[in-house]
């Protein structure tokens, strides 16, 4: 993979955390559980970390972050951060499943392109592997949290 393709993966992966970091903090600022806000919080720094990394790999590879990419993350971030809650707990934990799982194909398909043939190739594939091991257990996370809170409501409907 050339550096041009590579930059412009690079590039929507940082755009990706940076709106999954402005999704979980703004939730974790209206929920009113603390344990949730902890997890979103402690998620939100996870996926900092994962920004500062393809940041960092952005500007071996001799570019920086676009501009249009804070744009990007401020619509499928910080909006959404602050409307899911919105509509109840149950529903903003599916969204954030739907946001992990999309990662996580993407991470899976980057992986896949990268070849290791350079120290730089080694090192995002290891940042990748790394990433999406910790995206599968956020989704996870979301994913057991909602059928959780989906069988005790229908236990209290009973």
């Amino acid at each position: 993979m050339n550096d041009k393709v590579l930059l412009r993966w690079l590039n929507w992966f940082y755009t990706l955390e940076m709106g999954q970091i402005d999704l979980y903090v703004n939730q974790a600022k209206q929920s009113n559980d603390d344990y949730i806000k902890h997890v979103l919080l402690k998620i939100a720094e996870i996926e900092l970390n994962h920004a500062r990394m393809f940041k960092d790999i952005i500007i071996r590879l001799g570019s920086k972050p676009l501009k249009i990419d804070s744009l990007l993350s401020y619509i499928t971030g910080l909006l959404p951060g602050k409307l899911t809650p919105l509509f109840g707990t149950v529903n903003f934990f599916y969204y954030n499943y739907v946001i992990e799982t999309m990662a996580i194909y993407d991470y899976k398909k980057l992986i896949k392109k990268i070849e290791p043939d350079s120290v730089l190739h080694c090192d995002l594939l290891d940042i990748l592997t790394n990433n999406l091991v910790e995206e599968d257990i956020h989704r996870s996370w979301f994913k057991d949290r909602r059928e959780s809170l989906q069988r005790i409501k229908k236990k209290q409907k009973k």
